[in-house]
C-alpha cells in the first residue's frame, strides 16, 4: 500500500502500512453504543409519544422536550454506519520511529505514538488471522471523579500476527539504540 510521503518525517522509514477491515472496525468501535442506543431510543420514543398522547393545554407542548433524546438515541443507533465510514477512511502506518493512525474526511484526525513511548502491545486476534493491536491508553474523566481507560491502536487489521512481530521488532530496535 502506498501512503502520502508527507506523512513521514525526514529520516523516517516506512515499515508497514495498512487499512482496517471496515465492518470489523465498526463492530469493535460501536457495539456498546449501539446496544445502549436501542434502549435509549426506545425509551425516548415511548416517553415522547406517551406525553404527546396525553395532550394538555400548555403554551409549549411538553413532548417537545423528548425530541432531543429521540435524536440522541437515533444517533446511537446509526453509530455503526459512522464507524463503518471512518473505517473505510482509516490508514495505519508503522515507521522506524512511530506508529501513526490517520483518519481522512470530515473531522479528520491524525495521531502518532513515538515508539519509545509505547509501554505495552496488546494483540487481540479474531478469526482468519485478523485482529487488533492496541498500544496506546487514553484516560477520560467523568463528571463524578471516575476515570475510564480506553485503548487505541491498529484496530481490525488483517495479518495481525505479522504486524505484531514487526511492531515488537521495531520497538526492540528503538530501545536497544537508545
Amino acid at each position: 500500500m502506498t501512503i502520502d510521503p508527507r506523512m513521514l518525517d525526514p529520516g523516517e522509514t516506512l515499515i508497514w502500512s495498512g487499512r482496517t477491515m471496515p465492518l470489523a472496525y465498526a463492530l469493535r468501535k460501536s457495539w456498546s453504543t449501539f446496544l445502549f442506543g436501542i434502549f435509549f431510543f426506545s425509551f425516548a420514543v415511548f416517553w415522547t409519544s406517551e406525553v404527546a398522547g396525553q395532550g394538555g393545554q400548555t403554551e409549549i407542548p411538553v413532548w417537545l422536550f423528548g425530541i432531543p433524546f429521540v435524536l440522541v438515541g437515533a444517533g446511537m443507533l446509526i453509530s455503526p454506519l459512522w464507524h463503518l465510514w471512518r473505517g473505510v477512511h482509516t490508514t495505519y502506518v508503522l515507521t522506524s520511529k512511530r506508529a501513526l493512525i490517520a483518519i481522512a474526511g470530515p473531522f479528520a484526525r491524525r495521531f502518532s505514538v513515538p515508539l519509545e513511548q509505547i509501554r505495552f502491545v496488546d494483540t487481540r486476534p479474531i478469526a482468519g488471522g485478523a485482529g487488533s493491536i492496541l498500544f496506546k491508553e487514553t484516560a477520560t474523566r467523568d463528571g463524578e471523579g471516575g476515570t475510564t481507560i480506553s485503548r487505541e491502536g491498529f484496530v481490525a487489521i488483517t495479518d495481525v500476527d505479522r504486524v505484531d512481530r514487526l511492531l515488537r521488532q521495531v520497538i526492540e530496535r528503538t530501545t536497544v539504540a537508545s
